[in-house]
């Protein structure tokens, strides 16, 4: 509390105004002591505010444990109406996924029951049309007359393709397998074809990288024929120990089909047959050999034309023979098809010549040498033959399937 500052009158004396100040002065020494008493006082009051302010903060804190315990309580009833809601979900779930999986389990007993079904019908309609076929066979030999039974409605004859020309003139095709026409494999045959046999660095190089054409040109043409000199010098008295060889040609195509292989014509099948024995599967070089019969007898229209004039445009990635020419000109007789069969020697020389010179122009050309005159008449006769061939092959593949079927009976 601010003292406030005692007014005297102006007109006093000097002893009134000495008591006066005295009375001022005890009047504050009173307050003084009387301030100092009150200050001195408190304590007890202040522990009992103490007292109180603690008990008031212990209740605070007991609302506020019950209250954290309260919502503790809730989060745990949530918690676990969660897991029991998860838990019936998870229940529903394995017992639909259950039922999918007997859905699918009597499906599948359902359909190989159908399978077995269909198999044992197809067999018995099997037994039925061998019994008929049987009947019928008895009943032709019962009878002393023999027909042609009718060819079953099921037969499905194979779709006629004409062979392959690249196949037939060289024994190799690039497309291999997967060729549209068809491979007359045969099956006896007087040339034997030994694939990829005679190798080099460059075709190393090449097989390694079909489309890099700058392989081989570290390597010279007079390299490669020295080291085709060394391969015909160390292999070919080998194929003339089985038989006398009539041919022996090299490619040096860099094709792939057609890379290294090696041709060797025998003058009779029998000792084709007999090297084919004996050299197919053995070692050569770091490499098993590959052999086989090849079609190839007539090596004019085998190996390309324009090589020999050096005109190839493709080079030695053609599909027709690039051969090296071997020492000597040894097999010289054989490149103008002096070993052929009796049909195309003596005096149809000159056509076969002509022919064949024809047949290597429309391979190359695409257009025959004919007039103009005869091209309709040719082309009608070509029409008719080849119809007529077709019903040939198809009528063949109808009396080679029910011999079979007889067979098999």
């Amino acid at each position: 509390m601010a003292t406030q500052e005692t007014v005297f009158p102006q007109k006093l004396s000097h002893k009134k105004y000495r008591a006066a100040l005295k009375k001022e002065k005890r009047k504050k020494r009173r307050q003084n002591m009387a301030r100092l008493r009150d200050l001195a006082a408190p304590p007890e009051e202040e522990e009992e505010n103490d007292s109180t302010d603690e008990q008031l903060k212990e209740r605070l804190l007991e609302l506020e444990r019950q209250k954290l315990h309260e919502e503790w309580l809730l989060r745990e009833e949530k918690a676990q109406e969660e897991f029991r809601i998860k838990k019936k979900k998870e229940e529903a779930a394995r017992k639909q996924r259950e039922e999918q999986e007997r859905q699918i389990k009597l499906e599948w007993e359902e359909q190989q029951k159908k399978q077995r079904e269909e198999e044992e019908q197809k067999l018995q309609e099997k037994r039925e049309r061998e019994e008929a076929v049987q009947k019928m066979l008895d009943q032709a030999e019962n009878d002393g007359t023999w027909q042609n039974p009718e060819p079953p409605k099921e037969l499905r004859l194979e779709k006629y393709r004409a062979s392959c020309p690249f196949y037939s003139k060289t024994g190799a095709c690039r497309f291999g397998n997967r060729c549209s026409r068809k491979h007359d494999f045969p099956t006896s045959s007087p040339t034997l074809l030994v694939k990829s046999m005679f190798t080099t660095f460059g075709m190393e190089q090449c097989r390694r990288d079909d489309y890099d054409s700058d392989a081989s040109l570290e390597y010279s043409e007079e390299e490669t024929y020295q080291q085709f000199l060394d391969f015909y010098h160390d292999v070919l008295p080998e194929f003339k120990n089985v038989g006398k060889v009539i041919q022996f040609k090299v490619s040096c195509n860099l094709e792939p089909h057609l890379r290294g292989n090696v041709y060797v014509q025998y003058q009779s099948e029998e000792e084709c047959q007999a090297a084919l024995s004996l050299f197919n599967g053995r070692w050569y070089a770091g490499r098993q050999l590959q052999c086989e019969f090849c079609p190839v007898t007539r090596w004019k229209i085998a190996i390309c034309g324009l090589f020999e004039m050096q005109k190839c445009p493709k080079g030695k990635h053609c599909n027709f023979l690039h051969v090296f020419r071997n020492p000597n000109n040894e097999f010289r007789e054989a490149n103008r098809d002096i070993y052929l069969s009796p049909a195309w020697t003596g005096s149809s020389g000159k056509n076969s010549d002509r022919k064949e010179r024809k047949d290597h122009h429309e391979e190359y050309y695409g257009k025959p040498r004919t007039s103009h005159s005869s091209s309709h008449h040719s082309s009608k006769r070509n029409r008719e033959s080849e119809r007529k061939s077709t019903h040939r092959v198809l009528a063949h593949q109808a009396c080679t399937t029910l011999t079979l079927l007889y067979h098999h009976k």
